[in-house]
């Protein structure tokens, strides 16, 4: 499956009412903000002031806020909370997902990681709350999109090669509409047919359009180039390219990344095929 600003509105209504400034329409301003470094129990979790109760990262949890950021401009003028796939939902996604390579420390879609963004409720953001939490969660598998409980943080989880990175794998399978649905993983070291080979960004997906096929076969196997070290034509006849898109709910909030995979239906591979040139490939 992914800043045009103007200066935020004035407003000029001041109320006195013991010491406090109210907001139109009676709401006095709520002060909340979530915390970066705390942990939730579920995605989403913990979105209102009043229900704040977090959890220590190294307690069981599934989520996790790395971040925390604030709308401004005309975002925050909004009269109420942004839409998800709205252009300031959009603006928030985009600064959580550029945070998120920060804080694991590599692009996160090229791991088994899901980034997740909360928003103010309704009731908060008319009592003046303007944040946004980021928040990382650790996905079961490539193709298991649920969350896989944890007691420890992810922070520099992707600096160095690790489990959560998309390796090598065995016997796609497909579904009607000729989507890949499954990947069991499989050691690089050892027999298996399919290879991720990173994440080719889609600028249809960006704009909110679906890729042609075409275009999907044609950026995949320029990535798939790149990632063994030959031209594409030199790829060969035994390998072709899979890609998975980003699910609905993640391409409608933002990402434009499309995962890729080389892939061989002859000798099964032994090794990773990264930089091997082409006298590494199959065929």
């Amino acid at each position: 499956m992914r800043t045009r600003s103007v200066p935020p509105l004035a407003v000029a209504l001041a109320v006195a009412l013991s010491g406090c400034a109210l907001l139109p329409g009676g709401n006095r301003p709520s002060g909340f903000v979530p915390q970066a470094g705390a942990c939730h129990l579920v995605p989403g979790d913990n979105a209102s002031g009043d229900s704040y109760r977090p959890v220590g990262c190294q307690e069981r949890h599934e989520a996790e806020t790395f971040h925390v950021g604030r709308f401004a401009g005309a975002d925050a003028a909004l009269s109420e909370p942004p839409a998800p796939g709205s252009e300031a939902g959009r603006r928030a996604y985009a600064s959580c997902s550029t945070a998120l390579n920060e804080f694991v420390g590599d692009v996160w879609q090229t791991s088994r990681l899901s980034l997740r963004v909360v928003l103010p409720t309704a009731k908060g953001w008319a009592a003046d709350e303007r944040w946004f939490r980021c928040d990382v969660v650790e996905l079961l598998a490539l193709d298991v999109l649920e969350p896989s409980p944890r007691a420890n943080s992810l922070a520099g989880a992707l600096r160095a090669p690790s489990p959560f990175h998309h390796g090598c794998y065995n016997n796609p399978t497909f579904g009607p509409d000729d989507r890949l649905q499954t990947m069991p993983p499989a050691a690089c070291t050892g027999p298996h047919s399919t290879e991720f080979v990173g994440v080719w960004w889609s600028d249809a997906l960006a704009a909110g359009t679906s890729p042609s096929e075409e275009d999907l076969i044609d950026g995949c196997f320029g990535v798939a180039a790149d990632y063994v070290g030959v031209p594409t034509e030199d790829l060969g006849d035994q390998t072709y390219v899979y890609f998975l898109l980003p699910s609905d709910e993640d391409w409608g909030v933002g990402d434009s990344g499309v995962l890729c995979f080389l892939h061989t239906d002859g000798t099964p591979l032994r090794r990773s095929l990264a930089g091997v040139g082409r006298r590494g490939l199959p065929g």
